[in-house]
């Protein structure tokens, strides 16, 4: 874990006029409300819970739903139920300027920390500057933001793009001719870790002779990849970047090609049942992913900075790797091929059923 100076503070009242957002869709868990007026409604004894925000962009996506999931799940854990409300708010698109009036919105409605996915890398500094001047704490809780007062709680996304390629460099024998197909271009998460994992590839000796996007799900990265086998069907390995380790392998078994080594990392059930369906044809995989628990980590940090506690300022988390390997240790058969692995995060202890009840498909 990566970290550098150490923050805590107290925190003050901010009244702010509620912002019109009728674009946003709120629900969360019902509790104690905040106080009106906002700021430190809950010390986390008696009636009294800290009101806690999170805002998610690009609601419905099975990794954040399944990252709201496990947060919710571990809100209703006995040792936070009697002291923490949350105000998840969703908004459907990656739109800096929706996540950016939703923050303001939680502002408004005085809660005591806020954890964000952020969006883009700046997109929320104004939102983020009036939960400063109100000494509400802000979290980006899954991927990084740039901004000096935001606590950062995030899977390592630059180590999951290195690993990746490093692994798939290690598959290729004296032909490294190689696709890539990027995630979702705009997005900080991908836009920072393309870069470094095109150069890991290059300066491994690696030649790429074909590009193309993911778009994050699985039926882009099949119809996709499936264009690029068209005019290169001869390629030595494919690196696609946080999905593709399912659509990917249905999209040479479907040209009948030969599998080749496969970079993924969607982390949906399907890619570990993929590679333990395909694994005896040849099919070598690695699916780098980050846990979308990262959000209940995310919950568990803010919580322990309300109660007092001194906390890193960056804390940043290796992602899961789930290989032709350990496949079989992953693959959920009864569970569909969307349903998202990663579910739970080292310490929580989460379980399927305890996450089901709460994810929203």
């Amino acid at each position: 874990m990566q970290s550098t100076h150490i923050r805590s503070r107290g925190f003050i009242a901010l009244s702010a006029v509620a912002l019109t957002a009728s674009a946003l869709i709120f629900s969360g868990c019902t509790s104690a409300p905040a106080d009106a007026g906002g700021g430190a409604s809950g010390s986390g004894e008696g009636d009294e819970k800290f009101v806690i925000g999170f805002q998610q962009p690009l609601g419905g996506q099975a990794w954040r739903e399944t990252g709201l999931a496990s947060l919710q799940a571990l809100a209703a854990r006995p040792e936070y139920k009697d002291k923490v409300e949350l105000k998840i708010v969703r908004t459907s698109d990656n739109d800096a300027a929706q996540q950016n009036a939703a923050i303001q919105n939680l502002i408004a409605e005085g809660v005591d920390a806020i954890l964000f996915d952020p969006a883009s890398a700046t997109g929320a500094d104004a939102a983020i500057a009036q939960a400063e001047a109100a000494g509400i704490p802000v979290f980006a809780n899954g991927g990084p933001y740039d901004n000096d007062y935001v606590y950062t709680v995030s899977t390592d996304w630059g180590s999951a793009g290195t690993i990746g390629a490093e692994w798939l460099l290690d598959q290729l024998g004296d032909d490294k001719d190689v696709a890539v197909l990027e995630g979702l271009a705009g997005v900080p998460l991908n836009d920072g870790s393309m870069p470094g994992v095109e150069e890991a590839l290059t300066a491994g000796g690696a030649t790429i002779v074909a590009r193309s996007t993911n778009g994050w799900n699985e039926a882009d990265a099949q119809k996709n990849m499936a264009q690029l086998l068209q005019s290169n069907p001869d390629i030595a390995g494919v690196y696609s970047f946080l999905t593709g380790g399912q659509g990917i392998p249905a999209a040479f078994a479907d040209a009948g090609i030969p599998f080749v080594p496969v970079v993924g990392g969607s982390g949906y059930n399907g890619e570990a049942c993929s590679l333990v369906e395909y694994a005896p044809e040849g099919l070598k995989g690695n699916m780098v992913f980050g846990q979308p628990a990262i959000y209940a980590k995310g919950l568990e940090q803010a919580v322990l900075l309300l109660e007092g506690e001194d906390i890193d300022q960056e804390q940043y988390y290796p992602p899961l790797e789930i290989t032709d390997e350990n496949a079989g240790d992953y693959c959920l058969p009864d569970q569909p091929d969307n349903f998202q692995l990663g579910y739970d995060f080292p310490g929580l202890d989460l379980t399927v059923d305890e996450v089901l009840e709460y994810f929203q498909q």
